[in-house]
């Protein structure tokens, strides 16, 4: 038996591998009808059933290889992996616990206990826990990612960016380490970076395209934030210059302030529509609404600053330039309660 078990487990590894959990739960079914209580067995089908979203039934499958096997590393932990995504934190937290105590020289173990420590807000106790997995197996990517995220969160960028580093040296495509990495590059104002980060880590795991489209629109709403200022003064310009052209006054100055304004203003445009992938952009707009408001406001600065500097004061310019500049505020405020930031 322990023979043919052996060979259910090695096809359950390879549809596991193959991300066919669906097929993985029928051969486990089969091999369980027979030997309902083999603790490696429910231990392989919660994980085939984590894979479907299952928690419930990884849950109550882990607990019961435990039943027959109080020890058994792996099936503690995809039971404490299974009352995390169920929301039992807590119970979560004390699984990695004891399975810490219980095999004290697993790097995993350490690794699984250090991320229900983040979970729960208990950086530094995480990061000792971290730091412990990764004396007993230096060369793991997964305590790598963590311990930079970690990092990251106590505002530790330079050992984070080693961590990812460290991490992308083992494997460079790994997605979570690329991802860290850009959500590091953002913390530290390289947002354009930040955002070709983001994107390819949606190139590597599609699993991550909400994370990545909710990142992008992140990161857009606040560099259009600090270009409301320069739209601003483009307006103001804009206004200025038929003003003292009413009154019989040189225009040049504020012309120039326009149309240098405008020139500016061209350069987020162009690099936006160079960076972003129109699918993801239009993605981002249709969640966030009032990005597009934000970017109408861009254009509309390029245009007017454009039309003044070339051909000076023009009522109809001058009176779109007021609506824009009187915009601005509101779009500022609907944005605030709707929760973007201020500024």
């Amino acid at each position: 038996m322990a023979g043919d078990t052996g060979g259910v487990l090695d096809a359950v590894e390879s549809c596991l591998a193959a991300g066919d959990h669906a097929r993985a739960e029928e051969i486990l079914r089969t091999a369980l009808a027979s030997d309902p209580h083999h603790p490696r067995l429910l231990t392989a089908y919660a994980r085939a059933k984590l894979g479907q979203s299952d928690w419930a039934a990884a849950a109550a499958s882990a607990h019961a290889a435990l039943s027959g096997d109080p020890h058994n590393e792996h099936a503690l932990r995809v039971y404490a992996r299974a009352l995390e995504m169920q929301g039992r934190l807590d119970e979560a937290l004390w699984t990695a616990g004891r399975t810490v105590a219980m095999h004290p020289l697993s790097h995993q173990a350490h690794y699984g206990h250090a991320r229900l420590l983040e979970a729960t807000g208990r950086t530094a106790e995480a990061l000792t826990a971290v730091n412990e997995a990764l004396r007993l197996n230096p060369a793991d990517a997964d305590s790598l990612v963590l311990r930079g995220n970690l990092s990251v969160a106590v505002k530790q960028h330079g050992p984070a960016e080693a961590d990812y580093r460290a991490a992308l040296r083992l494997n460079p495509a790994d997605a979570e380490a690329i991802h860290g990495s850009a959500l590091l590059d953002h913390a530290r104002g390289r947002r354009w970076s930040a955002v070709r980060g983001f994107l390819r880590v949606e190139g590597l795991d599609p699993s991550y395209r909400e994370v990545v489209r909710q990142n992008v629109g992140e990161v857009l709403a606040g560099l259009l934030r600090r270009w409301a200022w320069l739209v601003l003064i483009v307006g103001f310009a804009v206004i200025v210059t038929f003003t003292m052209d009413e009154d019989g006054e040189p225009t040049v100055v504020p012309r120039l302030v326009a149309g240098i304004g405008a020139a500016l203003l061209l350069v987020p445009i162009v690099r936006m529509a160079r960076e972003v992938p129109g699918r993801m952009l239009r993605s981002v707009l249709r969640e966030r609404q009032i990005l597009a408001v934000r970017i109408m406001q861009l254009i509309a600065g390029v245009v007017f600053g454009v039309a003044t500097a070339l051909f000076g004061a023009i009522t109809p310019t001058a009176v779109l330039a007021s609506v824009l500049v009187l915009s601005l505020p509101v779009v500022a405020i609907v944005g605030y309660f709707t929760g973007e930031r201020l500024w």
